[in-house]
């Protein structure tokens, strides 16, 4: 995922190079670049650009409600594990187990 994550940051800086050098070339291989660096070109670019980076915001966002939910089970666990004020062993494994869960998302 972060080699993605990189990756479009590296495109995206390499289009903001081309933007920048687009403007002041006036010859040699800064001008032929310059030529086909037409608007319908930086479109393609960008979308390819945003495709890549709101796919991996998907995937993150999707793991950050798992997470959610998870702690949201472990918490309950762990009131009703409480509300005697004790704790037994099948309960210390379940509070433990579902802690578990929660680190697992991102494992």
């Amino acid at each position: 995922m972060f080699k993605t994550y990189r990756f479009s940051i590296t495109l995206f800086t390499g289009v903001c190079l081309c933007l920048l050098c687009a403007g002041y070339a006036h010859a040699g291989i800064l001008g032929i670049v310059k030529s086909r660096l037409t608007s319908e070109v930086l479109a393609l670019f960008a979308s390819g650009i945003m495709t890549l980076l709101f796919g991996v915001f998907g995937i993150m966002f999707k793991k950050v409600i798992r997470t959610f939910k998870e702690t949201g089970e472990f918490l309950t666990t762990l009131g009703t594990a409480l509300e005697d004020q004790r704790l037994n062993r099948e309960e210390l494994s379940e509070i433990i187990r579902e802690g578990r869960e929660i680190f697992e998302v991102w494992g």
